[in-house]
């Protein structure tokens, strides 16, 4: 198999994902450009599936041998991207951090929610390597005397090292809320420039509607909640699993909205302002009977700490 734009869609459709053509093609130029990349876009539009699905054929193309996932977290340091020393029954030793156990093994990274790290302080050492030169790290491998240094294809190691060569078809594809785009400006620029930024937008509605099928299809009543703030299909498709299963114990359209509502659409409201709240539950009041519009009104009130005005 040979790693191109058709065989991605392939894949994509082989799981239900129907991205747009434009964002495979896009996603395959900026890799076989040598560039690492970051999907952004609303929640539920594919992002992390399509991230493993295009390493997934990389490997197929035999250009690597699979794929590292990992979900970036604000706690993040060199220790867990590049690696630290691990206190042991033996002494201190070399524990191989993200990037490196990744590169060791000729694995993708696959990075989940970069923005919530901080980038300067996780990835440290490794824009040196991102930018085409090799570095040389403060450890050394268990069994060798000299330090271990990180090196690019194409690049001599630096003498006295231990090199560890990245290959050439090594990538990193991180994925980026599009909703914490402000984030982007707490990355600094020389981390930018080494990332290509890929937008995974929304369907248009009508996708939607025909994913919600059934008893599903009650969740459709939600779609105007898009207006508000935009998300992908994805907590459609999961609310719509949840209200089929719920039909089954022959709840009430009211309550089965209700329980949906509280369960996978607030969360994607947090911090939403009130008059944003107070439009939110104007949309729902009007589908639910008064004993969950009363629940509606103390939960969005509740969960968002928000002042409803309605």
């Amino acid at each position: 198999m040979d790693f191109s734009a058709a065989n991605i869609k392939a894949a994509c459709g082989a799981e239900g994902l129907i991205p747009p053509d434009h964002v495979v093609e896009q996603l395959v130029s900026a890799l076989d450009a040598e560039k690492h990349v970051i999907l952004t876009g609303p929640p539920g539009t594919g992002k992390t599936t399509l991230a493993y699905l295009t390493a997934e054929v990389a490997q197929k193309a035999m250009m690597g041998t699979g794929f590292l996932p990992t979900t970036a977290s604000s706690e993040w340091t060199t220790y867990e991207t590049v690696g630290g020393f691990q206190p042991t029954s033996e002494g201190l030793i070399f524990k191989p951090g993200l990037f490196v156990e990744a590169i060791t093994q000729g694995a993708w990274l696959i990075i989940d929610e970069l923005n919530r790290a901080n980038f300067d302080r996780a990835f440290g050492p490794f824009f040196t390597v991102l930018s085409g030169s090799p570095v040389v790290l403060p450890y050394k491998r268990v069994g060798q005397s000299k330090p271990l240094s990180i090196v690019p294809q194409g690049t001599e190691p630096p003498a006295g090292s231990d090199p560890l060569r990245v290959p050439a078809s090594w990538r990193i594809i991180a994925t980026m809320n599009v909703l914490d785009k402000n984030l982007l400006f707490e990355m600094s620029y020389a981390l930018m420039r080494r990332f290509t930024f890929i937008e995974v937008g929304c369907p248009p509605t009508e996708v939607y509607e025909n994913l919600l099928t059934g008893p599903a299809k009650i969740v459709a009543s939600f779609l105007d909640f898009r207006q508000i703030k935009d998300l992908g299909p994805a907590v459609y498709i999961d609310a719509g699993k949840y209200v089929t299963r719920r039909a089954k114990d022959g709840i009430t359209k009211s309550r089965a909205l209700y329980e949906v509502l509280y369960a996978y659409f607030l969360p994607q409201f947090e911090g939403m302002s009130d008059e944003d709240a107070s439009e939110l539950f104007r949309m729902i009041e009007p589908l639910l009977d008064p004993p969950e519009a009363i629940e509606a009104h103390r939960s969005i009130s509740q969960l968002l700490g928000v002042e409803l005005v309605v």
